[in-house]
């Protein structure tokens, strides 16, 4: 369950994710109709311990499987993909700027009363540089400017650069309390939240107990509050890395709640309830467009594309569950929703070849293309995060030799990949890179497919197209949905290029039983998930 914005990577298989940090899809109420369960425990299996609590320095998605239990956000996204209220009873949107009022009334675990300053001293901290927080220009703009007023409980955050999508890149990330912030190592194994529960105890790597505020009443409109039938009053997040233990465990009513992938889901799935469904990109690279690589000329990058076969990548790399990718940003709240990954270059084995010898690639005799004595061998570097991707980045190889391109394979463990691929001059050392983001709007994973290289920014390929960047300050200009279209347009551009090949996304499935869900599936809202009788 572990995804990050690289790697669902999340942040290449990369993953910050959170998810989109926090967001989650719909998978219905995980069809509970019986008596709710007054006081009772709510178990929960992770595959992972979640690291450091306090989220503005931990972007592990695992970690947003845990904080929403103590944590919340100035909106919420439901099932439509529609902003609603949160701690925030209102707010206005541009693209260069975003301002929240605050609810009055909202309490914090230590004691205090939350305040417009509060929220906008959490946009502070991540900014500050001292602070080495990751979610500068993922969640807050790096140039943004935070000001707050008390008396009118408004924090206002305004932009140079316009955004599309300040909204879900701000709005859904949790607010800390503000002794959370003067001291983050209060936070890193305890709470200090405004959400239903506090964390009573953390046991790293085995279990997080959290117990309910019996006097939670601040939440959003028609959600349950701490007296509702059917709130637990204990949640237990149990971490089992072994997925058939967590499906065992399921069926045998011991947990209530758990993702299971693998050869295991399907006997989960057959009796249990889908509560939360998602799609996570986890297939996909791109190609070095540094100087002096044969990467950087569009017609190689193209040939080398139309030499694979995306369907058979996408098989190999999702165990037949998936389906191709379809865009940049398909975590929920999925803002905009299009099929622009359409334009890849079709397969076409011949066209390939073509192309190669048109470039000045010529078949050697040892069955390698070469131009002026150097041999067209790619060197691909990938990560281990998917099990399934050293059976993908093989069958990619075999592709590629069947047109005389060999390719030097560089796996590695996620930590030692992301250090490769940041390393200053990495776009001139790998011509492939593995990149599979997710995230839940498309100008965040657009620092991966363009801008700064390593180590200045994300764009571990140096990916340069100017049609995209162009596109891109265009949608920026508008605000929200509004945006999509042009954001289509970008992406377009981008896949027509082969810059980028996402070519494989895959269910993520949080099954369940014995669980209600009457605010929607979110899983930024699994605070207010009630249990029932089965």
């Amino acid at each position: 369950m572990k995804k990050n914005l690289l790697g669902v990577a999340a942040c290449t298989a990369v993953a910050l994710v959170l998810t989109g940090c926090g967001g989650g899809g719909s998978g219905g109420s995980g069809g509970a109709a019986g008596e709710p369960v007054v006081d009772g425990t709510l178990t929960f299996a992770i595959n992972e311990d979640p690291g450091n609590l306090f989220r503005h320095l931990n972007s592990s998605a695992t970690l947003s499987y845990v904080y929403p239990f103590a944590y919340e956000a100035p909106v919420y996204f439901d099932d439509a993909g529609e902003p609603q209220g949160w701690l925030a009873e209102s707010w206005e949107e541009t693209p260069t700027s975003l301002e929240f009022t605050i609810r009055e009334g909202v309490q914090c675990e230590d004691g205090t009363t939350l305040t417009a300053e509060t929220v906008a001293n959490n946009y502070r901290w991540m900014l500050d540089p001292a602070n080495g927080s990751s979610f500068v220009g993922l969640v807050v703009p790096a140039d943004a400017v935070v000001e707050h007023d008390e008396a009118s409980r408004t924090v206002s955050l305004t932009t140079t650069t316009p955004n599309s999508f300040l909204l879900p890149q701000l709005g859904i990330h949790p607010i800390y309390c503000q002794g959370a912030l003067d001291d983050p190592d209060s936070v890193a194994s305890a709470t200090n939240g405004t959400g239903m529960y506090r964390l009573a105890e953390a046991v790293a790597g085995d279990h997080y107990t959290f117990e309910r505020k019996d006097d939670y009443a601040w939440g959003p409109e028609g959600a349950p509050d701490g007296s509702t039938p059917g709130v637990p009053q204990t949640v237990d997040v149990r971490i089992i890395e072994n997925p058939s233990t967590r499906a065992n465990l399921l069926l045998s009513g011991e947990i209530d709640l758990t993702a299971v992938q693998g050869p295991d889901e399907a006997r989960v799935a057959a009796t249990a309830d889908p509560l939360i469904a998602t799609s996570l990109v986890t297939g996909g690279f791109a190609y070095s467009q540094a100087e002096g690589q044969p990467t950087a000329d569009e017609a190689v990058r193209i040939a080398l594309t139309q030499a694979l076969d995306l369907d058979a990548l996408m098989r190999v790399q999702t165990s037949d569950t998936g389906e191709r990718a379809t865009s940049l940003a398909v975590l929920p709240p999925q803002i905009c929703q299009y099929d622009a990954a359409a334009n890849l270059p079709d397969q076409d084995v011949d066209a390939a070849e073509a192309a190669l010898d048109e470039a000045g690639w010529v078949m050697g005799s040892d069955g390698i293309r070469e131009r002026d004595g150097v041999p067209l061998v790619l060197d691909f570097a990938w990560n281990t995060r998917w099990p399934e991707t050293a059976a993908t980045a093989e069958l990619i190889a075999e592709q590629w030799a069947a047109i005389g391109v060999g390719v030097e394979q560089h796996g590695s463990e996620y930590g030692v990949f992301i250090e490769d691929v940041r390393a200053e001059g990495a776009p001139s050392e790998f011509e492939v890179i593995w990149l599979a983001a997710n995230y839940s709007v498309p100008n965040v994973l657009a620092s991966f497919v363009s801008g700064d290289a390593p180590p200045l920014g994300n764009n571990y390929a140096a990916i340069s197209n100017p049609d995209f960047d162009a596109i891109v300050a265009e949608a920026a200009e508008l605000t929200g949905s509004e945006a999509c279209a042009t954001w289509e347009e970008a992406e377009s551009e981008m896949y027509a290029s082969a810059d980028y090949v996402p070519f494989a996304m895959r269910p993520d499935v949080m099954y369940s039983r014995g669980i209600d869900a009457p605010m929607g599936a979110a899983g930024d809202l699994v605070s207010f998930f009630t249990l029932v009788q089965p």
